[in-house]
């Protein structure tokens, strides 16, 4: 056990800055990047027995670092609690929510474009990244043949990509969301 504390220190010491580094490049509040750092670093304590001895633990730990990232977007950009805690802790400190008018720009932004886009795209995007059905699923609430609905995703969230391209303070979060299994936001 002790000699699991001591490799565990020194991973923490030759890991933890730099990924709080790239969290934050990405989160952008300091107090949500260390519980997300901190909460890889605690899973990683809770399964190191599971833990293949061949695994190389870089891509382990930004693997993990990318899901949580992901998942923090999805539960702000979903979460109506967050909207009033926003809006309500905006009317108290203006001044220190920066990152929260960020949160409520980006949001407002890929809705704007997604909405602009051609009805059969922008039904196939909504229905698959914001509700996450199978192309199958949506295929079949829309009535459409499957490659149809395949077609209209890949088309769609090129021309999204494209559009987004505009706005370079959001895109780099944009990406990583789109590199997400299933989900957009």
């Amino acid at each position: 056990m002790n000699s699991d504390k001591r490799a565990f220190d020194i991973l923490y010491e030759m890991y933890a800055r730099r990924l709080m580094a790239l969290c934050l490049s990405y989160v952008r509040i300091t107090e949500d990047a260390e519980e997300i750092v901190q909460d890889i670093f605690v899973s990683l304590w809770r399964n190191r027995h599971s833990l293949q001895n061949k695994l190389s633990l870089s891509p382990f730990l930004y693997g993990a670092l990318h899901k949580s990232i992901l998942y923090y977007f999805r539960r702000k950009l979903n979460s109506p609690i967050y909207e009033e805690y926003v809006d309500m802790k905006d009317e108290i400190h203006p001044i220190e929510n920066i990152a929260n008018i960020e949160y409520k720009e980006f949001r407002k932004i890929i809705i704007k474009e997604i909405l602009a886009l051609p009805r059969s795209q922008r039904d196939a995007i909504l229905l698959s990244k914001f509700q996450g059905l199978s192309n199958k699923e949506i295929a079949e609430r829309l009535h459409l043949n499957i490659q149809t609905i395949k077609n209209a995703l890949s088309v769609g969230l090129k021309t999204l990509r494209m559009r987004l391209l505009k706005y370079p303070e959001i895109f780099p979060v944009f990406m990583m969301l789109m590199r997400s299994a299933n989900d957009l936001l």
